[in-house]
Parts: structure tokens; C-alpha cells; sequence
């Protein structure tokens, strides 16, 4: 019985270094999720089928799932050292990638700071018009 047991561990560990060998870990699986969640509040923000009291709740679950998210990119010291153009185009624009912590930066809400970031001012709202182009 103590053989079979001793056998199975040893199995059991041969298998778990094999794998680990054999997996690569994604160095900007952080930015992809942190990418894939801002679309989704930006979406948020963008979307006609949600009523305010809706918006507003639904907006402040992602809030507060992309600060840790952004927190988690920005302390990630794989992604400052990657070469890839994902991540130096994310941390070139700052304030657009990282919205949540350049809004706080700047004492705007996130939706005021990405619309001043993009250059939409109150003006420009109004004076557009819904419709296809």
C-alpha cells in the first residue's frame, strides 16, 4: 500500500513538472483583460439599450474591476519590459488605457476624463446629430 502511494506521488510530480515545462505564460494577458473590460465600460457608456439608473449601477462593477486591473498591468514588470506594440502603444496613452487612474489624476469622473481626452467637449454634443452615416 505505502509503494503504490509513494508511486502515485512520484507519478503525480513527474506529470506537474512536464506540464509546467510545456506551459508558456501570456506576459500580456493582464493588458488583453484590462483592454477587454475597458471596451466593455466604454460600451457601457455608449449604449442606448441601458436606462441611467441601469448605466450607473452597471458602470460602477466595472469601475471597480478595472482598478484592480489597471493596478495589476501598471505593477506588472513583464508588460513594462515587453517589446510588444500592444504595450507600448497602451502605456504611450496613458490617460486613454489606464482611464480609471488618469481620471482620478485629473478629479474627473471616468466618463468626463476619457470624453476630454478624445477632445468631445459639451458643444460638440450638442451640436451633433444622431443617425447612420
Amino acid at each position: 500500500m505505502k509503494t503504490l502511494v509513494k508511486t502515485l506521488a512520484a507519478v503525480t510530480f513527474i506529470i506537474s513538472m512536464t506540464s509546467n515545462v510545456n506551459a508558456k505564460s501570456n506576459a500580456l494577458f493582464t493588458l488583453e483583460n484590462l483592454e477587454r473590460q475597458r471596451a466593455i465600460l466604454l460600451d457601457n457608456f455608449t449604449t442606448t439599450k441601458l436606462g441611467a439608473f441601469q448605466r450607473e449601477q452597471q458602470t460602477n462593477k466595472l469601475i471597480k474591476g478595472l482598478v484592480d486591473m489597471e493596478r495589476m498591468v501598471l505593477r506588472d514588470d513583464r508588460i513594462a519590459a515587453s517589446n510588444s506594440i500592444m504595450a507600448k502603444k497602451a502605456f504611450q496613452n496613458y490617460d486613454l488605457t489606464f482611464l480609471i487612474h488618469a481620471g482620478s489624476e485629473s478629479k474627473k469622473s471616468v466618463m468626463a476624463h476619457w470624453l476630454n481626452s478624445l477632445n468631445i467637449s459639451n458643444e460638440s454634443i450638442a451640436k451633433s446629430k444622431a443617425g447612420a452615416r
